[in-house]
């Protein structure tokens, strides 16, 4: 029955640290749990910006052994930047690669 007790009380100490993030009051679109020591962060909250910051505080508590962000966000995080091209490189065009460094085997 203690590790319950222990999760309840990391709870709100996760909660107080959440709503310091979100100046004083928890959101009422966010729902903490903590089972074993590990808090899941449910709901929705506006940007991706307020998500991880309160993934962060989530973490913040000593005793937390993990932090699964499942929360939704209003504003859908930007698109990432295109990273290296989809052709294998077989017949890849040398003026088609991307900037950056390129290491050659000798």
């Amino acid at each position: 029955m203690a590790d319950h007790d222990d999760d309840e009380m990391l709870r709100e100490r996760v909660g107080t640290c959440i709503a310091e993030v979100c100046g004083g009051d928890m959101p009422d679109t966010v729902a903490v749990h903590v089972v074993d020591r590990r808090v899941t962060l449910t709901g929705r909250v506006e940007d991706i910006e307020l998500s991880q910051r309160l993934e962060k505080a989530a973490a913040t508590p000593p005793g937390i052994l993990g932090v699964s962000n499942q929360l939704t966000t209003r504003i859908p995080p930007p698109e990432e930047p295109p990273g290296q091209p989809q052709a294998s490189g077989m017949r890849a065009d040398p003026a088609e690669r991307p900037p950056g460094q390129v290491n050659h085997k000798v």
